[in-house]
Protein backbone atom coordinates (compact mmCIF):
# COMPACT_ATOMS: atom_id res chain seq x y z
CA UNK A 1 0.00 0.00 0.00
CA UNK A 2 1.33 3.41 -0.73
CA UNK A 3 -0.03 6.36 0.77
CA UNK A 4 0.23 10.02 0.22
CA UNK A 5 0.44 11.86 3.59
CA UNK A 6 -0.33 15.76 4.66
CA UNK A 7 3.33 17.13 5.32
CA UNK A 8 3.95 17.30 8.99
CA UNK A 9 7.20 17.84 9.08
CA UNK A 10 9.01 19.61 12.11
CA UNK A 11 8.87 23.35 10.74
CA UNK A 12 5.22 23.27 11.16
CA UNK A 13 5.90 22.19 15.44
CA UNK A 14 5.92 25.13 17.82
CA UNK A 15 9.62 25.20 18.72
CA UNK A 16 10.82 25.64 15.03
CA UNK A 17 9.77 29.17 15.19
CA UNK A 18 12.25 29.34 18.27
CA UNK A 19 15.25 27.95 17.08
CA UNK A 20 15.08 29.80 13.68
CA UNK A 21 15.51 33.09 16.14
CA UNK A 22 18.43 30.89 17.59
CA UNK A 23 19.80 30.64 13.96
CA UNK A 24 19.22 33.61 13.07
CA UNK A 25 21.79 34.70 16.36
CA UNK A 26 24.24 31.85 15.11
CA UNK A 27 24.70 34.07 12.06
CA UNK A 28 25.24 36.88 13.09
CA UNK A 29 27.77 35.67 15.31
CA UNK A 30 29.81 33.97 12.78
CA UNK A 31 29.81 37.04 10.68
CA UNK A 32 33.36 37.99 9.63
CA UNK A 33 33.19 41.27 10.45
CA UNK A 34 30.50 41.71 13.29
CA UNK A 35 30.76 38.20 14.72
CA UNK A 36 33.26 36.55 17.08
CA UNK A 37 36.88 36.33 15.98
CA UNK A 38 37.64 32.87 16.24
CA UNK A 39 41.43 31.48 16.73
CA UNK A 40 43.83 28.73 16.69
CA UNK A 41 43.98 27.45 20.52
CA UNK A 42 45.70 24.82 21.84
CA UNK A 43 43.80 21.50 23.94
CA UNK A 44 46.38 20.01 25.71
CA UNK A 45 49.30 19.41 23.25
CA UNK A 46 47.31 19.96 20.08
CA UNK A 47 46.60 23.47 18.51
CA UNK A 48 42.20 23.61 16.84
CA UNK A 49 41.60 25.84 14.58
CA UNK A 50 38.53 28.28 14.55
CA UNK A 51 37.74 27.57 18.63
CA UNK A 52 36.34 30.43 20.35
CA UNK A 53 36.24 30.96 24.32
CA UNK A 54 32.96 30.28 26.10
CA UNK A 55 33.83 33.81 27.97
CA UNK A 56 34.01 35.62 24.33
CA UNK A 57 30.59 33.75 23.32
CA UNK A 58 28.95 35.42 26.87
CA UNK A 59 30.30 38.91 25.74
CA UNK A 60 28.98 38.86 22.55
CA UNK A 61 25.64 37.94 23.62
CA UNK A 62 25.58 40.56 26.10
CA UNK A 63 26.90 43.13 23.32
CA UNK A 64 24.70 42.42 21.03
CA UNK A 65 21.05 41.70 22.93
CA UNK A 66 21.61 44.17 25.73
CA UNK A 67 20.31 41.83 28.43
CA UNK A 68 21.20 40.42 31.89
CA UNK A 69 24.47 38.12 32.48
CA UNK A 70 22.15 35.77 33.77
CA UNK A 71 20.01 36.09 30.60
CA UNK A 72 22.89 35.64 28.04
CA UNK A 73 24.53 32.71 29.91
CA UNK A 74 20.99 30.74 29.72
CA UNK A 75 20.82 31.77 25.96
CA UNK A 76 24.72 30.48 25.87
CA UNK A 77 23.27 27.12 27.37
CA UNK A 78 21.06 26.77 24.83
CA UNK A 79 22.97 27.58 21.96
CA UNK A 80 25.40 24.39 23.49
CA UNK A 81 22.50 22.46 24.22
CA UNK A 82 20.51 22.27 21.32
CA UNK A 83 24.06 21.32 19.54
CA UNK A 84 25.14 25.05 17.53
CA UNK A 85 28.35 25.02 19.53
CA UNK A 86 30.17 22.31 20.47
CA UNK A 87 32.64 22.14 23.53
CA UNK A 88 36.15 21.15 22.87
CA UNK A 89 37.56 20.48 26.33
CA UNK A 90 35.12 18.40 27.73
CA UNK A 91 32.84 16.88 25.42
CA UNK A 92 30.27 15.57 27.02
CA UNK A 93 29.59 18.68 29.02
CA UNK A 94 26.80 20.37 26.99
CA UNK A 95 26.79 23.55 29.32
CA UNK A 96 28.72 27.36 28.10
CA UNK A 97 31.33 27.66 30.59
CA UNK A 98 32.25 31.15 30.83
CA UNK A 99 36.11 31.18 31.15
CA UNK A 100 38.55 30.37 28.68
CA UNK A 101 36.91 26.98 28.04
CA UNK A 102 37.10 26.14 24.18
CA UNK A 103 34.14 25.86 22.29
CA UNK A 104 33.45 25.85 18.04
CA UNK A 105 30.49 26.29 15.91
CA UNK A 106 28.67 23.42 14.75
CA UNK A 107 27.99 23.46 10.85
CA UNK A 108 24.79 24.32 9.53
CA UNK A 109 24.17 20.89 7.65
CA UNK A 110 23.40 19.20 11.55
CA UNK A 111 21.47 22.04 12.60
CA UNK A 112 18.51 20.90 14.28
CA UNK A 113 16.20 22.29 11.98
CA UNK A 114 17.34 20.58 9.45
CA UNK A 115 14.82 17.85 7.45
CA UNK A 116 16.53 14.95 7.73
CA UNK A 117 16.22 12.65 10.86
CA UNK A 118 19.01 10.90 12.78
CA UNK A 119 19.06 7.56 10.99
CA UNK A 120 19.73 4.67 13.05
CA UNK A 121 22.11 3.41 10.49
CA UNK A 122 24.22 6.32 11.07
CA UNK A 123 24.36 6.09 14.38
CA UNK A 124 24.51 2.06 14.86
CA UNK A 125 28.27 3.39 12.44
CA UNK A 126 28.74 5.66 14.87
CA UNK A 127 28.77 3.47 17.85
CA UNK A 128 30.32 1.02 15.68
CA UNK A 129 33.64 3.13 14.90
CA UNK A 130 33.90 4.40 18.33
CA UNK A 131 33.61 0.85 19.17
CA UNK A 132 36.81 0.19 17.02
CA UNK A 133 38.64 2.80 18.40
CA UNK A 134 37.83 2.31 21.98
CA UNK A 135 38.45 -1.73 21.79
CA UNK A 136 34.98 -2.05 23.21
CA UNK A 137 34.71 0.20 25.84
CA UNK A 138 31.21 2.37 25.31
CA UNK A 139 29.34 3.66 27.76
CA UNK A 140 26.41 1.34 29.68
CA UNK A 141 23.95 3.19 27.45
CA UNK A 142 25.33 2.96 24.09
CA UNK A 143 26.61 -0.87 24.70
CA UNK A 144 23.01 -1.21 24.47
CA UNK A 145 21.95 0.67 21.81
CA UNK A 146 24.51 -0.91 19.81
CA UNK A 147 23.04 -4.46 20.72
CA UNK A 148 19.66 -3.12 20.40
CA UNK A 149 20.62 -1.85 16.95
CA UNK A 150 22.26 -5.03 16.16
CA UNK A 151 19.33 -6.60 16.15
CA UNK A 152 16.98 -4.79 14.96
CA UNK A 153 18.89 -3.87 11.49
CA UNK A 154 20.88 -7.26 11.66
CA UNK A 155 20.14 -7.15 7.80
CA UNK A 156 22.79 -4.71 7.15
CA UNK A 157 25.16 -4.90 9.68
CA UNK A 158 28.04 -6.05 7.49
CA UNK A 159 27.24 -2.56 5.93
CA UNK A 160 27.13 -1.15 8.99
CA UNK A 161 30.82 -2.43 10.06
CA UNK A 162 32.36 -1.58 6.87
CA UNK A 163 31.53 1.51 6.62
CA UNK A 164 32.53 2.04 10.38
CA UNK A 165 36.18 0.63 9.50
CA UNK A 166 36.49 3.24 6.66
CA UNK A 167 35.62 5.82 8.52
CA UNK A 168 37.70 4.93 11.18
CA UNK A 169 40.75 4.62 8.61
CA UNK A 170 39.66 7.68 6.78
CA UNK A 171 40.04 9.41 10.42
CA UNK A 172 43.11 8.10 11.13
CA UNK A 173 44.37 9.49 7.77
CA UNK A 174 43.64 13.32 8.98
CA UNK A 175 45.85 15.32 10.61
CA UNK A 176 45.23 15.24 14.52
CA UNK A 177 43.60 18.64 15.30
CA UNK A 178 41.10 17.90 12.21
CA UNK A 179 40.51 14.62 14.25
CA UNK A 180 40.22 15.71 17.46
CA UNK A 181 37.91 18.47 16.43
CA UNK A 182 35.37 16.07 13.97
CA UNK A 183 35.20 13.80 16.95
CA UNK A 184 33.62 16.25 19.66
CA UNK A 185 31.18 17.40 16.55
CA UNK A 186 30.13 13.86 15.99
CA UNK A 187 29.78 13.14 19.81
CA UNK A 188 28.16 16.79 20.35
CA UNK A 189 25.37 15.89 17.63
CA UNK A 190 24.71 12.73 19.05
CA UNK A 191 24.72 13.45 22.49
CA UNK A 192 21.63 16.30 21.26
CA UNK A 193 20.43 13.44 19.06
CA UNK A 194 20.59 10.37 20.79
CA UNK A 195 20.52 11.43 24.18
CA UNK A 196 21.92 9.37 27.12
CA UNK A 197 19.48 8.25 30.18
CA UNK A 198 19.36 11.11 32.63
CA UNK A 199 19.88 14.34 30.27
CA UNK A 200 17.35 16.46 28.82
CA UNK A 201 16.21 15.82 25.53
CA UNK A 202 16.23 19.31 24.10
CA UNK A 203 14.75 17.94 20.91
CA UNK A 204 11.80 16.13 22.27
CA UNK A 205 8.21 17.63 20.70
CA UNK A 206 4.88 16.48 20.82
CA UNK A 207 2.60 15.74 18.11
CA UNK A 208 3.18 16.97 14.53
CA UNK A 209 0.92 19.34 13.34
CA UNK A 210 -0.55 19.46 9.96
CA UNK A 211 -1.11 23.31 9.57
CA UNK A 212 1.60 26.19 10.92
CA UNK A 213 0.50 27.29 14.40
CA UNK A 214 2.79 30.50 13.73
CA UNK A 215 0.21 31.39 10.84
CA UNK A 216 -2.68 34.14 11.66
CA UNK A 217 -4.27 32.87 8.53
CA UNK A 218 -6.58 29.59 8.23
CA UNK A 219 -5.39 27.42 5.31
CA UNK A 220 -8.75 27.96 3.94
CA UNK A 221 -7.83 25.19 1.11
CA UNK A 222 -7.47 22.43 3.86
CA UNK A 223 -10.67 23.89 5.58
CA UNK A 224 -12.84 23.12 2.11
CA UNK A 225 -11.11 19.66 1.47
CA UNK A 226 -12.71 18.82 5.33
CA UNK A 227 -16.06 20.64 4.10
CA UNK A 228 -16.10 18.32 0.96
CA UNK A 229 -15.43 15.18 2.33
CA UNK A 230 -18.04 15.64 5.28
CA UNK A 231 -21.12 16.89 2.85
CA UNK A 232 -20.11 13.86 0.27
CA UNK A 233 -18.67 15.65 -2.11
CA UNK A 234 -17.76 13.97 -5.31
CA UNK A 235 -16.13 17.03 -7.18
CA UNK A 236 -12.38 16.68 -6.71
CA UNK A 237 -10.65 19.26 -4.69
CA UNK A 238 -7.19 20.14 -5.64
CA UNK A 239 -4.29 19.57 -3.90
CA UNK A 240 -6.33 16.99 -2.13
CA UNK A 241 -4.66 14.54 -0.11
CA UNK A 242 -4.42 11.17 -2.33
CA UNK A 243 -4.65 8.06 -0.93
CA UNK A 244 -3.83 5.21 -3.55
CA UNK A 245 -3.46 1.50 -2.43
CA UNK A 246 -1.10 -1.03 -4.89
Amino acid sequence: MTVTRLDQGQRYRPRMAFLKKIEALMMEMQNPDTGIKTQTQRVMITSIPHAVAGNDILQWILQRLQITDEEALHLGDLFVKYGYIYPLQEPKNLTLKTDGSLYRFQTPYFWPTQSWPADDTDYAIYLAKKNIKRKGILEEYEKEHYNMLNKKINYKWDFVIMQAKEQYKAGKERKKADRYALDCQERAYWLVNRTPPGMLDVLEYGLDRATDPNENKVNQLFVSCVCGVLRGSETPVEDKPNLTAS
